[in-house]
């Protein structure tokens, strides 16, 4: 059992930054949704996304600077971290294209692929943007 602990115990230390950024996009796109559920109660569903979304970016902004990079809260910082994910959904649309129309992916396992690829980046485009670095 002490084997398995340090084992968790240096996982942990090694790659703390990028389970916390895992568990709080989980937690994040969890609530989102239930947020677009709610507002879609009383709104469009044409309003209700993209207001869940942009809420969902605010939280996650907060989220990766006070919790997982741990560095302080700034206008600049605010304005930038939209950009991931404008640069993930631009990415994506292109990569699914280029898998699906090019390489005659799946259409059903071609968003797993871009998924693969998309989700890294958007942890170090985040990190980039708040802590001014990428490097471990």
């Amino acid at each position: 059992m002490a084997v398995v602990r340090q084992l968790i115990q240096n996982v942990w230390q090694k790659h703390k930054d990028v389970l916390l950024w895992a568990l709080g996009g989980g937690v994040n796109t969890v609530l989102t949704y239930g947020l677009y559920l709610a507002f879609n109660l009383v709104l469009a569903y044409s309003i209700a996304y993209p207001a869940s979304s942009l809420i969902g970016i605010v939280l996650a902004y907060f989220y990766n600077s006070l919790v997982v990079f741990n560095s302080p809260l700034s206008y600049k910082k605010f304005a930038l971290f939209p950009l991931v994910y404008l640069v993930q959904y631009l990415l994506s649309l292109g990569l699914l294209a280029a898998f699906v129309q090019f390489l005659k992916m799946s259409e059903t396992w071609a968003p797993l692929a871009v998924l693969i690829i998309v989700t890294p980046l958007t942890y170090l485009l985040s990190k980039l943007i708040l802590k001014g670095k990428v490097t471990p």
